[in-house]
């Protein structure tokens, strides 16, 4: 937060006090003693404003997006201060200032990551490197590394459907590992080699929703203060969120680029005059969202191009593979297996006719095999997200409910499982199966 306030310019709160290392204060716990945001949250307000002041909202978002991109790193990891890490740990030092109104960083230094994604579901317990990395090649290895020793640990995620069904997908920590090792085979060749502005290591906010932006009370278009910073990694701009989440919406989306179709801009349906006055409602907010969804594309063509570069290369099924890979250990394996099959079939796209030649190599038995588990993998998935929306719980993930919620939850849960029990079994074998294969447990359903 220091280094974004005070190097890169954003507004962010002023700390006043912390401490890292529990055992050296007087508190006896890690601590930050920050300045109270000043405004209000954008949340509050985002649903009153207008075209034009969302569009001013936007346009500050993406000049802060400038001074990121404007201020790339000699490495990949996270930030730290020079001398706020143990000796015998990995740096690589900041040489230069980003902006030629700040002096240069000194005090700074690119350190091992402490990204959430290295550690949650157990996998901070997995001995692995992270880092710091000299570029993008590198960290791409370690992320399927480190993927591949999560799944060696044996440790049970959260899962995203209703696995181990009978005749239903059956997730294996073979089929993981095998994914994997055809990853790390093609690892290095993944970044975009035409366009590398992608690849720049970026400092990002990868979680600005409304709730995270604070505007001026009396003039809502302008920003005040940006919060929430805990864990920011600093990773090629690929592999960060790069769309604010404000944006994001329920309804198709426009066609990402400035190609064909692609050029155009969202509008009203041709029967539109035929709709009732709900549905026109319905369909100008659509509209709305769809032309601020776009004019940020837009905008950030003009005037950022790494962030252009960035998001075309996410659309890409080479993108979608690390992304996938990085988290295997979800039972993502029919996912990362399709997508590995689509970089073999695009290799000479991937790494140039002069290239070396493709180390991965799919039989016609393999590709149907693997079509037919994705299929039953999404189904399993579909599952998963037909019981959570009649929990009433949008993600199916998080168990958390109202304290006033939690008996009536609870009860219902227990009611879902024995229709859900009923629907798929055909025999008392199978309802066995099926109740073991249930993702969800009383205690699950937690009090928020």
């Amino acid at each position: 937060m220091d280094y974004v306030r005070n190097v890169l310019q954003v507004p962010v709160p002023e700390i006043y006090a912390w401490s890292s290392v529990a055992s050296t204060n007087s508190v006896g716990a890690e601590y930050i003693i920050m300045e109270k945001a000043p405004g209000l949250e954008l949340s509050r307000v985002w649903p009153e404003l207008r075209g034009d002041g969302r569009g001013k909202i936007l346009k500050q978002v993406i000049e802060f997006h400038k001074r990121f991109t404007a201020s790339p790193f000699p490495g990949l990891g996270s930030l730290y201060y020079a001398d706020g890490l143990e000796s015998s740990l990995k740096t690589i030092p900041i040489e230069k200032g980003p902006l030629p109104t700040v002096p240069h960083p000194k005090d700074f230094v690119v350190g091992p990551i402490n990204d959430e994604r290295f550690f949650e579901e157990g996998r901070g317990d997995i001995e692995c490197d992270r880092g710091p990395w000299s570029g993008t090649e590198e960290y791409l290895v370690a992320l399927g590394l480190h993927e591949l020793n999560y799944v060696k640990s044996c440790k049970k995620p959260q899962p995203l459907g209703i696995f181990d069904g009978p005749s239903w997908y059956k997730p294996s920590i073979t089929g993981k590992l095998a994914v994997l090792e055809d990853y790390l085979k093609i690892a290095r060749h993944l970044p975009p080699k035409k366009d590398p502005a992608g690849t720049a290591a970026v400092l990002w906010h990868d979680d600005l929703h409304s709730g995270n932006i604070f505007v001026h009370t009396d003039d809502p278009t302008r920003i005040t203060c940006i919060i929430d910073w805990q864990s920011t990694p600093i990773l090629p701009l690929i592999r960060h969120i790069i769309r604010p989440e404000f944006l994001d919406f329920k309804g198709p989306k426009p066609l990402l680029g400035f190609d064909g179709d692609a050029r155009k801009l969202p509008e009203l349906p041709a029967n539109y005059k035929e709709l009732s006055q709900d549905e026109r409602k319905d369909t100008e907010a659509l509209v709305r969202q769809q032309s601020l969804y776009k004019f940020f594309e837009i905008l950030s063509a003009k005037q950022n191009r790494s962030v252009s570069a960035a998001l075309l290369f996410q659309e890409s099924p080479r993108c979608q593979l690390i992304d996938y890979a990085a988290i295997t250990g979800y039972h993502m394996e029919p996912q990362v297996k399709a997508y590995l099959i689509k970089a073999a079939d695009a290799w000479e796209q991937i790494v140039g006719p002069d290239g070396p030649r493709c180390p991965l190599h799919y039989s016609e038995e393999e590709r149907k095999t693997a079509a037919d588990e994705l299929t039953n993998w999404s189904d399993c998935c579909a599952l998963l997200d037909h019981v959570s929306g009649e929990l009433g719980v949008p993600n199916p993930w998080d168990g958390a409910v109202s304290s006033e919620d939690y008996d009536e939850k609870r009860t219902k849960l227990r009611n879902i499982r024995e229709d859900f029990l009923d629907l798929m079994a055909n025999d008392e074998g199978e309802r066995m199966q099926w109740a073991k294969a249930w993702p969800y447990s009383d205690d699950q359903v937690m009090k928020e």
